[in-house]
């Protein structure tokens, strides 16, 4: 047990004679778990695909959390021109991922069904799993299950060709 212990005051330790190398190892790491937590929507992991709009939301809502981090933990951060400089690259980088995603930057054809794909799935995956009663709404969800099924097929298909026709990975 005091092994633990000590090893606990240890890490600690460590991580307060670097809190900006810990500031960036919790970015990274909190980076990847918001792009992974954002595929939870898809209907089936048949239907995840990697994609650059995920990357810029996750990057859209890590910016943010990076800046309020600094500002409400500025205990931890001492660095003042650091944590300026910190700011400002993180604000840049919330401007240009909600950029990115408002423009459509380096979406093209396969991005776009790689983009599509779980998008189309979660809207299965409402359909089937929401507790709707409005018979209307529900004669709709059905046709969007059935709509959205046929078009993630149909861009599955044209994905193959896509690849077939210019290389590079498939899904």
């Amino acid at each position: 047990m005091y092994d633990n212990h000590a090893a606990n005051h240890e890490g600690k330790a460590r991580a307060a004679d670097h809190p900006y190398a810990a500031f960036a190892v919790n970015m990274v790491l909190s980076l990847v778990v918001m792009y992974l937590v954002m595929f939870s929507m898809i209907d089936g992991w048949g239907d995840f695909r990697n994609n650059l709009n995920m990357v810029y939301m996750a990057l859209t809502m890590v910016a943010p959390m990076g800046i309020l981090m600094l500002a409400t933990m500025g205990g931890m951060y001492p660095n003042k021109r650091l944590n300026l400089f910190l700011h400002a690259g993180l604000a840049l980088l919330f401007v240009a991922a909600f950029t990115g995603t408002r423009n459509q930057t380096l979406i093209g054809d396969r991005q776009f069904i790689a983009s599509m794909v779980p998008h189309h799935s979660g809207a299965i995956l409402m359909c089937r799993n929401a507790r709707i009663t409005d018979p209307e709404l529900m004669a709709l969800c059905a046709e969007i299950s059935r709509g959205q099924r046929a078009e993630i097929e149909q861009m599955n298909a044209i994905d193959e060709r896509l690849h077939t026709e210019i290389g590079g990975p498939s899904r």
